[in-house]
C-alpha cells in the first residue's frame, strides 16, 4: 500500500491475540456462512460489519450472535483459503482490528483505569475521538 491510494479492509499484523472455534460453515447459494465462536474477554473486540482476521484473512463480521461472530463467504474467498478444509469445532487464530486497540489503549492511558467493554459514542466524544 503506497501513499495516496484508497485502503480498503483492515490492517492484519499476522498476531494471534487469541482461538476461537468454527460454529458453522454452511453454503447459501454461491456464498457460505462461516460462524466462530470468540472467547469471551475477546468479544469487546468484534464489532458488527468491523473487521476480524480469522487465521491470518482478513474478514468482515456480518452477525454478532452471543460471542459467535458470523462472516458472510465469497465464493473466491472460499475458493482461495484455507477456509474450505475448515470443520465444527476446528480451533482457528483471531486477531481484533488493531485500530480497535489503539483506542482502548489510549482510553486507558487518559483515564487511568481499564476502559469498560461497552463504550458509548459519548465516552468516545468526550476522550477526543
Amino acid at each position: 500500500m503506497t501513499a495516496g491510494k484508497e485502503f480498503g479492509g483492515h490492517f492484519v499484523l499476522g498476531h494471534v491475540d487469541t482461538i476461537g472455534h468454527v460454529t458453522r460453515l454452511a453454503p447459501e447459494g454461491e456464498n457460505w456462512w462461516y460462524g466462530v465462536e470468540v472467547p469471551e474477554s475477546f468479544a469487546k473486540y468484534i464489532v458488527p460489519q468491523g473487521s476480524i482476521a480469522i487465521d491470518g484473512i482478513s474478514l468482515t463480521v456480518a452477525r454478532w450472535n452471543g460471542r459467535v461472530a458470523e462472516i458472510a463467504i465469497i465464493p473466491f474467498t472460499y475458493k482461495q483459503t484455507n477456509i474450505q478444509s475448515k470443520k465444527i469445532g476446528d480451533a482457528v487464530n483471531l486477531e481484533g482490528d488493531v485500530l480497535g486497540k489503539y483506542v482502548e489503549r489510549y482510553l486507558e492511558a487518559r483515564s487511568g483505569t481499564k476502559p469498560v467493554a461497552n463504550l458509548s459514542i459519548e465516552q468516545l466524544a468526550s476522550q477526543g475521538f
